[in-house]
């Protein structure tokens, strides 16, 4: 039996139609089987939380957090995230303030379903709204407007859901500054507890890159982007949300407690196709194609796909690449005693370049990344990679 604390993050890849920029592993529910097949796949999960739940590495492990992530969960019943959250409890002690977060999309649920959702534990909702403008949406390919998303704020309120999150994307193709900015307004309107948000990646193969290589929608402008980034930690500073993270924003005692441990390189556990975990200097991942997945485990086999115990120096890089995302850094006495070796020691050349340039900063032994940098953090995170 383990006393060491984890996370939990449960994947369910099933979603109502993947998105023109999506390449995340996920599936349209239909494309999929549709609810046999998702059940099915549910019934697999249960029996992965069964089986990691009596390991050597988590027999006993408290668990601080659950992450339920897609796909879009909601387009399940709620009485299957209610089920699978009773296994949970079954199998794993979760420490009664532990946080429990569900990813929705606007469309795909209502107040009864909230309410549902909330009465099985969850308690933090983190809403997908990605933009108040139609025609943006209509460029990202989602499938609810920005009337359906006002509808399901409304709805988790109304529900009493206390802890929400309201994902947004900005650098779209044909996105305007002002539309970015009635973006932000509608999203204060809200009074959300936290706000996650994101620069479009347009990834190749994806509808969107297929159709920017067409013509079709011009190119992401990346002076653009920076200009709404900027915008948003304006505004959002002026509102009182701090900005504790490259991408998130939070009220007062609001920050997101699962998302915290991976930024700290925390050990946790992942379930489901595609579901990434680490555990005592070891990383897994499991089979991203849920239909494998599911096979998989009926046929008495773990669906992990690659496993590997990283050196040293890749510790030191992956620590660096994770903590230094977060406001406070890091400091190198805290990764020397971790991994071994301090940042000094392993990227020394690096580390002083990045000083020098301004895109680092070490002081009284914390390194970090100065806020006017963090658009362009990919910059100093990619120089950690070995």
């Amino acid at each position: 039996m383990t006393t060491h604390p984890t996370a939990l993050y449960l994947h369910l890849p099933f979603c109502l139609r993947k998105c023109a920029y999506c390449d995340f592993a996920s599936a349209a529910l239909e494309d999929a089987g549709g609810m046999p097949a998702a059940r099915r796949y549910l019934e697999a999960l249960f029996i992965e939380v069964d089986c990691r739940a009596m390991s050597d590495e988590f027999y006993g492990a408290p668990v601080r957090t659950v992450y339920l992530g897609g796909g879009t969960p909601t387009i399940l019943p709620p009485d299957w995230t209610a089920e699978l959250l009773t296994r949970l409890r079954h199998r794993f002690p979760l420490e009664p303030d532990a946080e429990i977060t569900i990813e929705a999309n606007p469309g795909t649920v209502d107040e009864d379903t909230i309410a549902a959702l909330l009465s099985a534990g969850v308690n933090r909702l983190s809403l997908g709204v990605q933009s108040f403008s139609d025609e943006v949406l209509q460029t990202l390919g989602r499938v609810h407007s920005s009337g359906e998303a006002r509808e399901a704020i409304s709805a988790a309120r109304a529900a009493g859901c206390a802890n929400l999150n309201l994902d947004l994307m900005f650098g779209i193709p044909g996105q305007s500054v002002e539309q970015w900015k009635d973006t932000l307004r509608h999203t204060l309107d809200a009074e959300p507890e936290h706000i996650s948000l994101y620069a479009l990646s347009v990834e190749p193969g994806t509808p969107l890159s297929c159709s920017i290589s067409a013509g079709d929608l011009p190119a992401t402008d990346d002076d653009l982007a920076a200009d709404m980034y900027e915008a948003a930690q304006e505004v959002l500073a002026r509102a009182g949300y701090e900005h504790y993270e490259i991408s998130n924003f939070a009220r007062a005692g609001s920050q997101c407690r699962h998302n915290r441990i991976y930024w700290a390189d925390e050990e946790y556990l992942g379930l489901g196709a595609s579901a990434h975990s680490f555990r005592g200097q070891i990383r897994w991942n499991n089979n991203a194609d849920p239909g494998v997945y599911t096979e998989w485990i009926g046929r008495g086999r773990l669906p992990v796909a690659r496993a590997e115990a990283l050196s040293v120096s890749e510790r030191v890089g992956e620590m660096l690449m994770l903590t230094l995302r977060r406001a406070e850094g890091v400091s190198s006495d805290e990764i020397a005693a971790r991994c071994g070796l301090s940042p000094e020691e392993v990227f020394s050349e690096e580390v002083e370049r990045l000083c020098q340039g301004g895109m680092l900063l070490a002081e009284d032994g914390i390194l970090r990344i100065p806020p006017e940098k963090w658009l362009v953090s990919n910059e100093v995170l990619r120089r950690f990679v070995r």
